[in-house]
């Protein structure tokens, strides 16, 4: 039996390495590594090329002089995302009028009384078969429906995760194109799955609720569970002492530094605003030897950029360094005096569980499943109010017998979760 990964935009995007890209590379990584040793399945990552599948053979295109590049030309900036997303619009529109009519035509040509083979490379597809929608496809063009209405229609099972609908739940948190493209695309598409395997249980309740809202379609024996994610993340030891020798000069200046770090795109429902005003109170509460790092991309609302940008701390105790490879970040874990993850809402919020396998203390917002995720190792806050973020964070300062302690009880008693078990869970899914 095949397991057909669908990892279209990771791979894409290879200089993303948060959020969903990185679960999407860690699960993919650990499938294959089981799919090696098992001869009852195969694991095949593919992405969608506009007509049909096909094969995808590296989703770590991280080298160094790639994320120069990225950082320095790019840098994601407001009018590069603009032109990316206009440029996407064409090329989707440009793929739909040239496939759309040969996608129809197959359908009217192949009457329920035919054989269907759908054919992938070397092989038949065979019924039976899984095809699992992986990553952030919400964007593709009209084809992909068409396709995965193929796959059903030749009796293979297809498989979403879910992560979060935070755009259907909090639209004001996303941008109107993106709310509307991913609500069309759960709405739409959700006739579709048989089995959503969502990221924590609170977005399995979610995507629960939203069905039986009306919100999303409810499919005869439509089956909704969880699995949890892994905190850990691939490395290659040699890869890890060159980058440390050779880490660009704002890591460098961090290693002495005493920095609260925050990992994830600066989107709204990362609650910047919130975390900035609780910065602000620490530095007017003479707390001037700390600093605060963020490690992400930009986002597509200025006004976040701006709350960071225009605060009088900018470029003196606040960084932004933008995308990171899985070197840099285990360095910005390890060296990291703690976590902040003040989300108004997360599906699961891989950063608190990434954190403390580092050991290190997180404070996190009670917003969706993060008290789900951190348990009684993370202290919590209202997201509304930046004052219990300060108050926590002071806790911290305050007290290095408070902080030591913290520090102890988390490695001695926080069992940590690794992708290899994420992946066998989700596997045992898959199956059952």
């Amino acid at each position: 039996m095949k397991i057909f990964i669908d990892c279209t935009h990771t791979a894409k995007h290879t200089y993303k390495n948060t959020g969903i890209h990185r679960v999407v590379r860690e699960l993919a990584s650990e499938l294959l590594q089981i799919s090696s040793n098992c001869t009852e399945i195969e694991i095949v990552t593919v992405m969608f090329d506009g007509s049909f599948m096909r094969r995808v053979t590296n989703l770590n295109k991280q080298q160094d002089d790639y994320f120069v590049k990225v950082n320095k030309y790019l840098d994601l900036s407001k009018i590069n995302i603009k032109v990316q997303s206009l440029l996407l619009k064409l090329k989707n529109k440009f793929i739909n009028f040239l496939y759309i009519l040969n996608l129809i035509d197959w359908f009217d040509s192949n009457s329920a009384n035919k054989k269907i083979f759908l054919k992938f490379e070397d092989s038949i597809v065979q019924p039976g078969d899984i095809y699992v929608i992986a990553d952030a496809n919400w964007d593709l063009p009209k084809t992909y429906y068409r396709f995965l209405q193929l796959l059903e229609i030749h009796k293979v099972t297809i498989v979403v995760i879910c992560y979060d609908l935070i755009p259907i739940k909090f639209p004001e948190f996303s941008s109107k194109r993106f709310t509307k493209a991913f609500t069309k695309f759960y709405t739409d598409y959700s006739i579709l799955f048989d089995k959503v395997l969502c990221i924590s249980k609170r977005s399995a309740e979610d995507y629960m609720n939203a069905r039986q809202q009306g919100i999303l379609a409810k499919k005869n024996s439509q089956i909704v569970q969880s699995f949890r994610l892994g905190g850990n993340y691939y490395k290659h030891d040699c890869l890890l002492s060159k980058e440390y020798k050779n880490s660009d000069v704002k890591l460098q200046k961090l290693l002495n530094k005493k920095y609260i770090l925050v990992v994830g795109s600066l989107v709204p429902h990362k609650n910047i605003k919130t975390i900035i005003a609780a910065f602000d109170l620490l530095i007017n509460s003479s707390y001037d030897d700390v600093f605060l790092v963020f490690a992400g991309n930009k986002g597509w609302d200025s006004k976040t950029d701006n709350l960071i940008e225009s605060n009088k701390m900018y470029g003196k105790l606040i960084e932004i360094l933008g995308s990171v490879t899985d070197a840099q970040l285990d360095f910005l874990y390890q060296n990291c005096y703690c976590l902040v993850q003040a989300s108004f809402y997360e599906g699961f919020g891989l950063p608190v569980v990434e954190a403390l396998q580092h050991c290190k203390p997180v404070i996190a917002s009670n917003g969706g499943s993060l008290p789900e995720v951190g348990g009684d190792f993370c202290r919590y806050f209202s997201p509304t109010q930046p004052t219990e973020l300060y108050e926590a964070l002071k806790e911290l300062l305050d007290s290095d017998i408070y902080y030591n302690n913290l520090v102890e009880r988390i490695r001695n008693e926080y069992v940590p979760f690794s992708w290899q078990e994420s992946a066998e869970e989700f596997l045992s899914y898959l199956y059952n």
